[in-house]
């Protein structure tokens, strides 16, 4: 897209929106509490680990993800240790300590997020299933009848 193009197409909004969308995956930290403000919406923070490079290499960076409404109703059932996807815009949360120190803290703050299923937990083989679970589904599908 060219930039006359982009700028015809979307708002001042809408380009803020799209130009400062980031998406993380990584794996959530804690066990997640759900909370409800006095308003009644529900939200969630999610510290969500990321981990980059490999072997001597490896980093891991923390992110803590805001959710509201009905994604943190959902997010909130995710366990600790899970792998999870976030897509939102990051912004700087500011406020004063109790000993009247100024704090700040980036965060995401997440429009989409849910389970992702590309790797498994250490100790999950991608091939492991459950023979007896599979055998029962299976016998359900044999029939000798015809459909129709």
């Amino acid at each position: 897209m060219t930039g006359t193009m982009f700028s015809q197409t979307f708002s001042k909004r809408e380009k803020e929106k799209v130009m400062s969308n980031i998406s993380i995956a990584g794996n959530v930290g804690t066990d997640l509490v759900l909370r409800y403000a006095q308003s009644g919406n529900a939200f969630v923070t999610v510290p969500v680990a990321v981990t980059t490079g490999r072997d001597d290499s490896k980093e891991t960076h923390w992110f803590d993800v805001k959710c509201f409404g009905d994604l943190a109703e959902r997010i909130a059932e995710v366990p600790k240790g899970s792998r999870v996807m976030f897509t939102g815009r990051m912004k700087q949360d500011n406020w004063e300590s109790k000993e009247g120190e100024k704090r700040s803290k980036l965060c995401l703050y997440a429009d989409e997020g849910g389970p992702s299923y590309r790797w498994h937990p250490k100790g999950g083989a991608s091939g492991s299933v459950d023979k007896a679970a599979a055998q029962t589904v299976q016998a359900a599908f044999v029939d000798d009848q015809e459909p129709f």
